[in-house]
């Protein structure tokens, strides 16, 4: 019979058996963390090998745009190939078992035997004993995006412009099949980096230094690698132009030299400007000459493409509105013919932006339907909503109203497309919250209108810009798939998850399996059951929109307003709302073991990335968690018990969430202090736009109502709850 230092009693047996390893006196010891090893250097599809002499690259074109791409083709293949890799001008001489060919010239098309005339191709070519990897596009911009993404088959990624996966091969290594045409769904491609926001981005084109300028002409750099050629921002009235005008200038030069285009955006109306935008009209009274003043003073830079923002929430006169608009079309026209003229087409369902013009209701955002023919359409949405499915935000039940003015709108004039990769304040990237769904609803928007406009035979979109509030907690993959879809807008939504997750070599398959689920966790809960306001925040600024009807995003059933539901009611929220968002957390959980058992596994080139995905899928998952308690908390109230402690296992869970975030701030891209900190700055917040995810504020918040409210049986005020803006 064991004595009883040895002995194990029947929970300890259970303990041991369901969980845990257990030494010889039956005490539970934890179990070696799962580890799946991911190797950078294994391929997904079949290759062949070539000896680096047997290789020769070749860059068929004298173009300005395509001498830093030869450079580039030299550096990243001589990193992956591991050793020098000269770049040839001119045409292959023959000499080569393997050749790389850039060109536009008439015997490559010929040589590709399918004629291209707008984007690029990328064949192999087998003849005679010899290989050709022929990129091909009938100009040098389409054959810049097309080397890079010759680059991309062979094993480097671009995903962020500070950071890129670039695998050390050994070898060369090329694909034993490609064949490869794609023509974009736009001619512009690109983003708006929401400078009226304290993002990492402000700073790179709004403050001048040598070091901001460099991070500029990266950015610049990675949107050529990624297919696009366009890039805008919001201008502030706050940041000195005189010195600032000389430094705008020197982006917008290197911009051109890569064949990248630029805009302007300003604010038309002061009274709608909630933020520090650059204004063009003040004093109605006076509008001729200050729009005058106003563009005389813009285009002292060479912009490409100026962008009238009509603002948000404030409508002013309709026919003074298409009055100063149609004005300004025309002044910046006379003044500059070659510059193209925008406006941006916002939303918001509220009274004062259904206004009356010549005897009909029409929403303030479409008046420029009645402008200027010249004066071309930017149509927004917002947030993780699209154009076909019927949800939305600023109280619109959907953006089918946009949708439809697209359609309306495209057989007369240049359209554009403007929805958003991430909203920010209290919404998604600073919660922290990583939303893949949104890669799903940008899929949708593209591939539909795709789709639509071909059937409908529609002129096809001017552009499409990406409204970007971001790149960290895997936010700038929303902004890189974007990419990747306006070049083949007809391709499943499988296979861009699918080019993202064959980075990861030998783990391929499986990224590609837990994002696409979580993918779709997300899509079913927080967006078909409309769960997505319980993973978002509020601060003061969106509790004060509620209170005053206007939403900012969705809202969720308040914590008191369980103190006066029905039983009916508190069943249908217990399951309906409380239930889902563990289940969905339930689900979530297997996604983020399995992503953390390669993350422990990760070659060094795959570490930073898998861990990136690692933290968001995380963070989501706690996040619900953290909602689920304390709703519990308050439910448990309303019964007549103690909720108190469920709130000390919601501090739990936001203690693990502050692990996560304090794991994730060391691989920001940017300084800390700048993404994080307090700190003055031409923007209306006095802070990084992740100073709400280092202190997590949308947590805290929401303990302290539930905590407030179990004491005191009413709900806290919103002058004396934390107000997330500091």
């Amino acid at each position: 019979m064991p004595t009883t230092r040895t002995r194990i009693t029947l929970a300890t047996l259970l303990t041991c058996t369901l969980g845990a390893a257990c030494d010889s006196s039956g005490t539970s010891v934890p179990l070696p963390l799962p580890v799946v090893p991911c190797d950078s250097t294994v391929t997904t599809a079949a290759v062949d090998s070539f000896a680096p002499g047997d290789v020769g690259v070749y860059v068929d074109s004298s173009d300005p745009l395509l001498a830093p791409v030869s450079s580039d083709l030299g550096s990243y293949l001589g990193t992956m190939w591991g050793g020098a890799v000269p770049v040839a001008p001119g045409a292959p001489d023959g000499t080569k078992r393997l050749s790389i060919w850039i060109s536009s010239s008439t015997a490559a098309a010929t040589a590709l035997g399918a004629p291209v005339t707008d984007g690029y191709a990328l064949e192999r070519i087998d003849a005679s004993g010899a290989t050709t990897l022929l990129v091909y596009a009938p100009d040098a911009a389409d054959l810049a995006a097309g080397a890079y993404a010759l680059l991309e088959e062979l094993g480097a990624r671009f995903f962020h412009p500070k950071q890129e996966l670039v695998p050390s091969l050994g070898a060369p290594r090329v694909p034993s099949s490609l064949a490869i045409t794609r023509t974009p769904l736009t001619h512009r491609r690109g983003l708006q980096p929401h400078t009226l926001h304290p993002i990492e981005y402000f700073d790179v084109f709004m403050q001048p230094s040598d070091a901001n300028l460099a991070d500029a002409k990266l950015y610049i750099d990675w949107l050529v690698k990624t297919g696009q050629n366009y890039v805008q921002w919001p201008l502030l009235s706050t940041v000195d132009w005189a010195s600032w005008q000389p430094y705008a200038l020197s982006i917008i030069q290197y911009a051109h030299s890569r064949g990248v285009s630029v805009g302007a955006v300003p604010e038309l109306w002061a009274g709608s400007s909630l933020q520090n935008n650059f204004v063009l009209v003040s004093d109605p009274t006076q509008y001729a000459a200050q729009i005058q003043a106003g563009v005389d003073q813009l285009l002292t830079l060479p912009w490409d493409l100026i962008e009238l923002t009509m603002g948000e929430f404030v409508s002013s006169d309709p026919q003074s509105t298409i009055d100063w608009l149609d004005y300004a079309t025309d002044y910046i026209l006379q003044q500059s013919p070659a510059t193209l003229v925008n406006v941006e087409n916002h939303v918001g369902n509220y009274p004062d932006l259904w206004v009356q013009y010549d005897g009909a209701t029409e929403f303030y955002y479409h008046l420029p339907q009645f402008c200027d023919e010249r004066l071309g359409q930017n149509v927004h949405t917002l947030s993780v909503f699209d154009l076909y499915r019927d949800w939305a935000t600023y109280a619109h039940p959907n953006f089918f109203l946009q949708h439809d003015y697209i359609m309306e709108e495209i057989p007369t004039r240049r359209v554009s497309y403007f929805p958003e990769s991430a909203y920010w304040i209290s919404a998604d990237i600073d919660v922290p919250a990583f939303l893949p769904m949104t890669i799903y609803a940008r899929w949708l928007d593209i591939n539909g209108l795709y789709t639509q406009l071909a059937a409908g035979n529609l002129p096809a979109l001017d552009g499409h810009v990406t409204f970007s509030s971001g790149h960290e907690w895997g936010f700038w993959l929303t902004d890189y798939l974007i990419a990747k879809m306006l070049w083949a807008p007809g391709d499943p939504m499988e296979s861009f998850l699918a080019g993202y997750a064959n980075a990861f070599g030998s783990c391929s398959s499986e990224i590609e399996s837990d994002l696409s689920t979580f993918t779709q966790l997300e899509t079913t809960y927080l967006f078909d059951q409309r769960l997505l306001a319980y993973v978002q925040g509020e601060d003061a600024t969106v509790d004060e929109g509620y209170i005053a009807g206007l939403e900012t995003h969705p809202r969720r059933v308040e914590f008191e307003d369980l103190l006066t539901m029905s039983p009916a009611d508190l069943a249908s929220f217990q399951t309906g709302v409380v239930d889902a968002l563990q289940a969905f957390a339930t689900a979530a959980q297997p996604i983020e073991d399995s992503v953390a058992a390669m993350c422990r596994g990760s070659d060094a080139t795959l570490t930073p990335w898998c861990d990136e995905l690692w933290d968001g899928v995380e963070i989501v998952r706690l996040r619900a968690q953290h909602a689920v308690l304390l709703y519990q908390a308050v439910l448990a109230y309303v019964n007549g018990q103690d909720g108190t402690s469920y709130v000390t296992q919601a501090q739990a869970i936001s203690a693990t969430a502050a692990q996560v975030v304090a794991r994730r701030e060391p691989q920001y891209r940017f300084d800390l202090d700048r993404l994080t900190g307090q700190y003055d700055n031409p923007t209306i917040y006095a802070f990084g736009y992740l100073r709400q995810a280092h202190t997590l504020c949308y947590w805290s918040r929401r303990e302290e109502q539930v905590t407030f409210l179990l004491q005191n049986g009413v709900p806290e005020g919103l002058l004396s709850l934390p107000s997330c803006q500091d």
